[in-house]
């Protein structure tokens, strides 16, 4: 499984998840990589889901850890969200703590 890629340009931070599913099998190492990146003093991170066509219960736990782990307040945006995840991420009321862009 490859490692998201990084970028950060001040109190923002954007990643590019590479995966086509964000299920059990690539969930525990995409949060190992994920905790292995600097998120302190981020105010926004962008996460990228273009290539994610499918995403299940622990891809949604990756996502709340990572939001977890920043200063509250911060936000997080799902960005080039495929209509399958996003039905997923709106069926569980996700949109109200993600930003959520097609």
């Amino acid at each position: 499984m490859n490692a998201p890629a990084y970028r950060r340009e001040g109190a923002t931070v954007n990643l590019t998840f590479t995966i086509s599913q964000l299920d059990a099998s690539a969930s525990q190492h995409l949060k190992q990589n994920l905790r292995a990146l600097a998120f302190d003093g981020v105010l926004r991170v962008v996460i990228d889901l273009g290539s994610v066509e499918f995403i299940d219960s622990s891809g949604v736990g990756v996502l709340l850890t990572l939001y977890k782990w920043l200063t509250p307040g911060a936000v997080v945006q799902l960005a080039k969200v495929q209509p399958e995840v996003r039905a997923v991420l709106e069926l569980l009321r996700l949109h109200r703590v993600f930003e959520i862009n097609s």
